[in-house]
């Protein structure tokens, strides 16, 4: 559906992406991940061409750089939606889109229907935001692109956004997102990339023979303690701060910690194994 090939992009002599080959298939739901000021909205607007850029960004097979038609299909939402104030937000929509026959099932999904027929300017900050998501999923027959699209979004919100973008991706949009919510975000996705110094990085699941838990004791002493404990017991694990870092390729947590004294006073137990949060920490730490 998106293919990128030799993408470089420049500010001014500052190289922020240098990407050789990347490619979004029809039907995929895909999170690109990384830090502040790591590319990730530059890689969003080059695929949408808002921004120059060396190289080739093909949609559908068609260079964009000199036939920009297939973004006729392609929803986007990139920073803060524009919408014209005076307009509601049927009326944007239809200003936007050719086709808006899924507007109102997409509306109920989100839970904005009360809000179609509204002027925009009377719209907080989050009823902007919900109504740009809106009108890139009705827009995005083929692909739908969203750049942090749960800014300024309360946790209920951001599930009725899931919703939605689990819709599109069900009725063939390529789905393609960047965020900040990465647990959150793993509920609307099913591949993902992380970007790092002008790079991007395929997410590889890890063997799930091996199991990686996240324990967090009451205070930094039982920590200690118990980091120093499974050390001697030659458990693979990491101490920081509250949380021991614990890998296992055979039995479970569960087990270990019930055996000794120094692994008492857990406060949480988590499995991330798998987990792209843990990726991402991971590459951010050099791992």
């Amino acid at each position: 559906m998106i293919k990128v090939e030799n993408l470089k992009k420049r500010y001014g002599k500052k190289l922020v992406l240098d990407i050789g080959k990347l490619e979004f298939e029809e039907g995929e739901s895909v999170g690109v991940f990384g830090a502040n000021g790591s590319g990730k909205s530059t890689l969003i607007k080059c695929l949408t061409g808002l921004l120059p850029y060396e190289g080739k960004v093909y949609i559908e097979g068609k260079d964009i750089s000199k036939d920009p038609s297939p973004l006729k299909s392609v929803g986007i939402l990139v920073e803060e939606p524009a919408l014209y104030k005076t307009m509601t937000g049927r009326q944007n929509i239809e200003c936007f889109c050719e086709d808006t026959s899924n507007l109102d099932k997409y509306a109920e999904i989100l839970d904005v229907k009360d809000l179609l027929d509204k002027k925009a300017r009377s719209y907080s900050l989050g009823m902007k935001q919900k109504m740009g998501i809106l009108l890139a999923c009705v827009k995005g027959k083929k692909a739908v692109i969203l750049d942090e699209p749960f800014n300024c979004l309360d946790i209920i919100s951001i599930e009725k956004a899931i919703d939605l973008i689990v819709e599109c991706q069900s009725s063939g949009a390529t789905v393609i997102l960047t965020s900040h919510q990465l647990e959150l975000s793993q509920k609307a996705i099913s591949k993902y990339y992380l970007i790092k110094d002008t790079k991007i990085y395929d997410f590889i699941q890890q063997d799930e023979s091996v199991k990686i838990y996240s324990v967090e004791f009451n205070d930094q002493d039982n920590a200690k303690l118990a980091y120093e404990y499974l050390k001697e017991k030659s458990v693979d694990c990491e101490y920081k701060d509250y949380t021991v870092k614990i890998r296992l390729t055979d039995g479970d947590v569960y087990s270990l910690i019930g055996e000794a004294e120094q692994l008492k006073n857990v406060k949480k137990i988590e499995d991330v194994s798998n987990s792209v949060k843990e990726a991402y920490i991971a590459m951010e730490e050099g791992k």
